[in-house]
């Protein structure tokens, strides 16, 4: 199970615009004649070639410049004041069980009918807009989780250097015609990973209750001093997921940043039940780390 940190999921047709820019590099042969070796029927200018591609690389940057302002544009409005969307969220979740990394984001509270996220050097990274019925409809607020590869695949540096840190700044229009207006703190401040005392991986519980016990994280995975907000706990019965719904039993609950344990009641234990445990710290831009393991009931 991935954690969600107490999001509420709402499905919204999203369209990510992914820019990728390849330069086709401009060659010229020139026809000669060789008494030597009359195979010989040109050379490639690489100055030239190289003109080309630095030509044709800025041209095509310039597109995907204007491409991302007429993206901007559709996503306003000039009618009316501007409202600010009351939640926007932009932050890393990085699993260290898993070992995998990936970015989050949650856009809540007033209703819209298109939303842009440009990050902080314009570029625009999401772009969502409902049709038809849902259109009519309009949407409240969306959550995404981006793919997330294993660090072996794609490093935390790699994904760190895709997402600079800054304001990503998020415009749109909502339902009445107004312009919407906000902005996503993004840092790259990773937690470092929470260490689970009790249970231990495998272990048996009584299913009477027990007490979840973890350390202190007190730094980011750099080793920086970190500005912690909390924990969360959660605990799902290890069950397939209802593909038609959330049914899951699932305990979760947010923990304040002083404590290091958690009891979980009877009530929501099951004899000679497998659970999968996750705790997470939480640090103040949002990004979090969990690490995970499974338990078993007597």
């Amino acid at each position: 199970m991935k954690a969600k940190a107490g999001l509420s999921l709402i499905v919204a047709v999203a369209i990510f615009t992914v820019v990728s820019v390849w330069a086709l590099p401009s060659v010229k042969m020139q026809i000669g004649q060789s008494s030597q070796d009359n195979r010989q029927q040109g050379t490639i200018s690489s100055k030239q070639s190289q003109k080309g591609d630095d030509n044709s690389h800025r041209r095509e940057e310039r597109d995907d410049d204007d491409d991302d302002g007429d993206r901007a544009d559709a996503c306003s409005s000039t009618r009316g004041p501007a409202v600010r969307l009351p939640t926007t969220k932009l932050f890393i979740e990085h699993n260290s069980t898993a070992g995998d990394t990936g970015v989050h984001g949650a856009f809540d509270s007033i209703d819209w009918q298109k939303l842009c996220v440009f990050d902080p050097n314009g570029r625009l990274v999401l772009e969502v807009e409902p049709k038809r019925q849902l259109r009519d409809l309009s949407i409240s607020g969306i959550f995404f989780e981006s793919r997330e590869p294993p660090n072996e695949e794609v490093p935390i540096e790699e994904i760190l250097a895709r997402f600079p840190e800054g304001l990503y700044s998020v415009r749109g229009r909502a339902l009445d015609g107004r312009r919407l207006t906000g902005a996503a703190t993004f840092t790259h401040d990773i937690p470092a990973a929470p260490v689970i005392l009790f249970p231990q991986e495998g272990g048996v519980v009584s299913s009477a209750g027990f007490a979840v016990t973890w350390n202190h994280v007190t730094t980011t995975l750099n080793g920086d001093p970190l500005n912690r907000t909390g924990y969360e706990v959660i605990i799902t019965k290890d069950v397939p997921d209802d593909p038609n719904g959330f049914s899951r039993p699932t305990f979760d609950v947010h923990v304040l940043p002083s404590e290091t344990s958690l009891t979980v009641p009877s009530e929501f234990l099951e004899p000679g039940t497998r659970y999968e445990l996750e705790v997470l710290v939480l640090e103040v831009s949002g990004n979090q780390t969990i690490t995970s393991l499974f338990f078993e009931t007597q």
